[in-house]
This record gives structure tokens, C-alpha cells and sequence, in this order.
């Protein structure tokens, strides 16, 4: 059985619970933020323009630019404002995934229509995209699920026939690739996070990629308060205290605290999503053999893996949970449908069987940066006691 790297360690005793998630925040990274706090700007500053700029560089980008923000949520919201959403349209979503986009859609007062993903994947199935756009739709909502890029060429055929805009949720994304292309480096807008516990993280963070320059300074004035001129003063330690303001605006820049800590995890991005790919890779031998499990066939090659995520079928993912955490193996559910909360319950839908099979489904087990193999063989060895 292959082995699974440890380029760096992480001390854990066979006692302690083996935690869903766990970031790496290292020597370099405490260090940079310790930097950040005793140069004493700790708003949107330098870093920020430089954390930015390393996005930029990541991607390959020389036509388009990155807008930071305080979270993808945020980056979701000011994304969809940019494109003018507002009461009367529609915006057609996967209701398998977070609320976070719901959300920003719902903040616009547009109204979010659910369509089902496909069964392999778990992402945006265009045919079921296409039945249920009307004349109210406006753009299409769609989310690369645990790293795995979207059908978004598929999608954007059907937004070129209606003059439909297209928002990728690509918070599981960073570092992912489609066709040899770095997602964010292609397609329409692209928004990313850096939240806690994503692949890297700025503690909380996230970004708008847009293909349009012009699109910038809108972005800039959404993300503080609507004012004109302020960000370019921020970005070399100074404010402007001539200003306009021209349009609502909300308050979501990245500081730059957080700024730093991304910047020093920027370098590692490549080890990172090698070493979880290892991880899945790991897992999928071990697991994929057992009954009554399904693994996502995929052998991750171009994926940024943000979660490793298994079928449980049968009905018995509520008792494999509960045998795992006997053994001190913490589990998540990523997603329920979001069409089931009370809030969007009265929302257009297609039909969404998918969704429905899945959420009743999926179970996230253990994956973070720089595992022991250890660890990853007391998860392994918890799911298989369950499947003998």
C-alpha cells in the first residue's frame, strides 16, 4: 500500500480525537503575522495590495485582476452586486452546497432557483441548468465542490445563448486546474476563499478574479463603503481623507494581519495540495474496495482537494459517524440541501433528486495539511471495523 508523505510534522497521540479540519499555521507563518502586528497598520495596506498581487502571480493572470476580501461570502455578495442583481431576478444555484452564496444572492434581493447536480461529481449539472432558465434569470451560481472545477465551459454555452452572467463559487478551488488551466484564469467571475480551514488560509479571506479592468475600482468601492479614492492611499500606509462616495458600499477588505499570514502560506501552496492529494489518493485505495461505500471517481490529479469526502449507502452514515466517534475520528456533512431551510423553502426548484440521494449520503472525513500516517491509517482502520 502506498505510503502517504510527512514533509512536515504535526504531533498527534493516538489518544486525541483526529479533527475534520486542521490549518497549518507554522513557524513562517506566526512569524509573519507577528511582523504585521508590530508594523502597527493593521487595516488594508501594503499587504494587502501584495497578497493580491501573489493571487495574481498563482493564477498566471495578465488580463484579468483580484479584488481581496474579508471572506468568499463577502467576495459572493460584492461579485453579485457588481453584476446588478437586485429584486425581480433570478439566479439559478445548486442547492447542494453551503448557504454562503444563497446568501449573497438573497442580500441582493434577487431570488435563488435551485437546480440538481450531477451524479458523479455532485456539481451544477447543465441540462438541468437550461430547463429552468426564464426570462427573470439573470446569472448562474456555480461551485467547484471539494476542489473539483465545475462543468463551467457547459455552463457558459447556455450563458452566451441568454446573456447570462456567471458567478464561480471556487471557495473549495484555490490551486485547482481544468484542462490544464488554473481555475480563476478563465470563464467569468471567480471568487475564492481563504477562510479557516481551507486549503490556505488568511484566517478569514477571500477574493474576486474579474476579466474586466474596469471592474476593479467598482470592486474596490463595494468593498469599502463606497468610497471613489481611498484604496491606492491604504495600499502604501496612508488614507485620503479627499474623498467621494459614490454608491452603497459595505465593509469587507482584508486587513493586513490576515494578509500576511496568506502571503507566508503562498509559497507552500504547491506542497500543501500535493500532500492532500496523497491523502485522497491514500484513502481512495483503502476505502473504495469496501461495501456499501462510494468514493468520487477522480484520481485528483489538477484538484486542490479541500475535503475527502465518501457515499455512505444503505441509510447507515448516521452509525458509521457514531462508530467513528467512538474511536475518536470526528466526521462532517458537507452539504444538506439548502432548498430544506426554512428560509429558502419557498424558492423555484427543479427536481433535485441528486441532491436529495447525496445529502443523505456524504460524510467528510479527516483531511488537513501534513498528516501523519498514523493518522490517516486510525481513520482507514475505523471505517473498515464499520464495513467488516
Amino acid at each position: 500500500m502506498a505510503q502517504a508523505p510527512v514533509t512536515q510534522q504535526v504531533s498527534q497521540q493516538s489518544v486525541e480525537q483526529v479533527p475534520v479540519y486542521r490549518p497549518y499555521l507554522g513557524p513562517e507563518v506566526q512569524q509573519a503575522a507577528q511582523e504585521a502586528l508590530a508594523a502597527g497598520w493593521l487595516g488594508m495596506g501594503p499587504l494587502s495590495k501584495q497578497f493580491e498581487e501573489a493571487v495574481e502571480e498563482r493564477l498566471g493572470l495578465t488580463d484579468r485582476r483580484v479584488v481581496s476580501t474579508n471572506s468568499c461570502t463577502e467576495a459572493l455578495h460584492i461579485a453579485a452586486r457588481l453584476i446588478g442583481l437586485g429584486p425581480g431576478d433570478e439566479v439559478i444555484a445548486p442547492s447542494f452546497t453551503y448557504v454562503a452564496g444563497h446568501q449573497a444572492i438573497s442580500r441582493t434581493g434577487a431570488e435563488v432557483v435551485f437546480a440538481d447536480v450531477d451524479p458523479e461529481f455532485l456539481t451544477l449539472d447543465p441540462a438541468r441548468v437550461r430547463e429552468l432558465v426564464t426570462d427573470r434569470t439573470r446569472a448562474i451560481l456555480v461551485v467547484d465542490y471539494l476542489g473539483i472545477p465545475a462543468r463551467v465551459d457547459e455552463l457558459r454555452e447556455i450563458a452566451d445563448e441568454r446573456g447570462l452572467r456567471i458567478i464561480e463559487d471556487a471557495a473549495h478551488a484555490f490551486g485547482s486546474s481544468s484542462r490544464g488551466r488554473p481555475v480563476g484564469s478563465f470563464g467569468d467571475i471567480t471568487c475564492f476563499s481563504f477562510g479557516p480551514v481551507k486549503t490556505i488560509t488568511t484566517l478569514e479571506g477571500g477574493a474576486v478574479v474579474t476579466p474586466d479592468a474596469t471592474d476593479v475600482q467598482t470592486l474596490r468601492e463595494l468593498r469599502h463603503l463606497g468610497i471613489n479614492s481611498d484604496t491606492d492611499a491604504r495600499y502604501r500606509n496612508q488614507r485620503n481623507w479627499d474623498f467621494d462616495v459614490v454608491r452603497q458600499g459595505y465593509r469587507c477588505h482584508l486587513g493586513s494581519v490576515p494578509s500576511a499570514i496568506g502571503l507566508a502560506q503562498m509559497p507552500l501552496l504547491d506542497e500543501i495540495v500535493a500532500n492532500r492529494q496523497d491523502y485522497c489518493r491514500y484513502y481512495d485505495d483503502a476505502l473504495r474496495p469496501l461495501d456499501g461505500l462510494l468514493t468520487f471517481a477522480t484520481g485528483w490529479d489538477g484538484v486542490a482537494p479541500y475535503l475527502y469526502v465518501v457515499r455512505v449507502l444503505g441509510g447507515r452514515r448516521q452509525a458509521l459517524v457514531e462508530h467513528l466517534a467512538q474511536r475518536g475520528i470526528a466526521t462532517g456533512i458537507h452539504y444538506y440541501g439548502a432548498h430544506g431551510y426554512s428560509f429558502y423553502a419557498g424558492c423555484r426548484r427543479g427536481d433535485l433528486s441528486v441532491t436529495e440521494e447525496a445529502s443523505e449520503q456524504v460524510l467528510t472525513l479527516p483531511l488537513h495539511p501534513y498528516m501523519e500516517k498514523a493518522t490517516l491509517d486510525r481513520v482507514v482502520d475505523g471505517v473498515r471495523s464499520f464495513s467488516a
